[in-house]
Protein backbone atom coordinates (compact mmCIF):
# COMPACT_ATOMS: atom_id res chain seq x y z
CA UNK A 1 0.00 0.00 0.00
CA UNK A 2 1.08 3.63 0.26
CA UNK A 3 2.23 5.81 3.13
CA UNK A 4 0.51 8.91 1.75
CA UNK A 5 -3.03 9.50 3.07
CA UNK A 6 -4.06 11.34 -0.14
CA UNK A 7 -3.17 8.48 -2.49
CA UNK A 8 -5.98 6.10 -3.35
CA UNK A 9 -5.36 2.45 -2.46
CA UNK A 10 -4.69 0.24 -5.45
CA UNK A 11 -7.34 -2.21 -6.59
CA UNK A 12 -5.98 -5.63 -5.52
CA UNK A 13 -7.70 -7.37 -8.44
CA UNK A 14 -5.96 -5.10 -10.95
CA UNK A 15 -2.62 -5.52 -9.19
CA UNK A 16 -2.95 -9.30 -9.35
CA UNK A 17 -3.99 -9.17 -13.01
CA UNK A 18 -0.93 -7.08 -13.80
CA UNK A 19 1.34 -9.57 -12.03
CA UNK A 20 -0.25 -12.46 -13.90
CA UNK A 21 0.09 -10.72 -17.28
CA UNK A 22 3.74 -9.89 -16.61
CA UNK A 23 4.51 -13.48 -15.59
CA UNK A 24 2.92 -14.76 -18.81
CA UNK A 25 5.01 -12.48 -21.02
CA UNK A 26 8.37 -13.33 -19.50
CA UNK A 27 11.56 -11.38 -20.15
CA UNK A 28 12.21 -9.63 -23.46
CA UNK A 29 14.29 -11.53 -25.97
CA UNK A 30 16.91 -9.65 -27.99
CA UNK A 31 14.64 -9.98 -31.05
CA UNK A 32 11.67 -8.60 -29.12
CA UNK A 33 13.75 -5.70 -27.82
CA UNK A 34 14.90 -4.90 -31.38
CA UNK A 35 11.29 -5.04 -32.62
CA UNK A 36 10.25 -2.57 -29.90
CA UNK A 37 13.18 -0.29 -30.78
CA UNK A 38 12.25 -0.24 -34.49
CA UNK A 39 8.59 0.40 -33.62
CA UNK A 40 9.51 3.33 -31.38
CA UNK A 41 11.77 4.83 -34.04
CA UNK A 42 9.02 4.45 -36.65
CA UNK A 43 6.19 5.87 -34.50
CA UNK A 44 8.25 8.53 -32.65
CA UNK A 45 6.00 8.68 -29.56
CA UNK A 46 8.11 11.48 -28.05
CA UNK A 47 6.78 13.85 -30.73
CA UNK A 48 3.18 13.25 -29.66
CA UNK A 49 3.52 13.68 -25.90
CA UNK A 50 2.82 17.35 -25.32
CA UNK A 51 1.93 17.45 -21.64
CA UNK A 52 -0.93 19.41 -20.11
CA UNK A 53 -2.30 22.32 -22.11
CA UNK A 54 -5.08 23.77 -19.96
CA UNK A 55 -4.47 25.67 -16.72
CA UNK A 56 -6.35 22.95 -14.83
CA UNK A 57 -4.18 20.23 -16.36
CA UNK A 58 -1.02 22.17 -15.57
CA UNK A 59 -2.14 22.65 -11.97
CA UNK A 60 -2.87 18.93 -11.62
CA UNK A 61 0.51 18.10 -13.09
CA UNK A 62 2.18 20.39 -10.55
CA UNK A 63 0.31 18.62 -7.72
CA UNK A 64 1.39 15.16 -8.89
CA UNK A 65 4.84 15.48 -7.36
CA UNK A 66 3.43 16.43 -3.98
CA UNK A 67 1.69 13.09 -3.44
CA UNK A 68 4.81 11.48 -1.98
CA UNK A 69 6.02 14.32 0.21
CA UNK A 70 5.74 14.24 3.97
CA UNK A 71 4.24 17.38 5.47
CA UNK A 72 2.57 20.41 3.91
CA UNK A 73 5.73 21.82 2.28
CA UNK A 74 8.25 20.19 0.00
CA UNK A 75 11.95 20.29 0.80
CA UNK A 76 12.43 22.83 -1.97
CA UNK A 77 9.74 25.09 -0.47
CA UNK A 78 11.28 24.82 3.01
CA UNK A 79 14.72 25.69 1.66
CA UNK A 80 13.30 28.70 -0.21
CA UNK A 81 11.57 29.93 2.96
CA UNK A 82 14.78 29.55 4.97
CA UNK A 83 16.71 31.41 2.28
CA UNK A 84 14.20 34.27 2.51
CA UNK A 85 14.55 34.37 6.30
CA UNK A 86 18.37 34.42 6.09
CA UNK A 87 18.16 37.27 3.56
CA UNK A 88 15.85 39.23 5.88
CA UNK A 89 18.23 38.72 8.83
CA UNK A 90 21.15 39.89 6.68
CA UNK A 91 19.28 43.07 5.69
CA UNK A 92 18.35 43.73 9.31
CA UNK A 93 21.99 43.37 10.40
CA UNK A 94 23.14 45.73 7.66
CA UNK A 95 20.54 48.30 8.69
CA UNK A 96 21.56 48.00 12.34
CA UNK A 97 25.24 48.42 11.45
CA UNK A 98 24.45 51.59 9.47
CA UNK A 99 22.75 53.14 12.50
CA UNK A 100 25.80 52.68 14.70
Amino acid sequence: MSDSPTEKPKNPRRVEAGRLNRSRRGPLTPEGRERLRRSALRNRPWEHSTGPRTPAGKAQSARNGKSGQKGPLSLREVRAALRDVRELVRHMREARDQLR
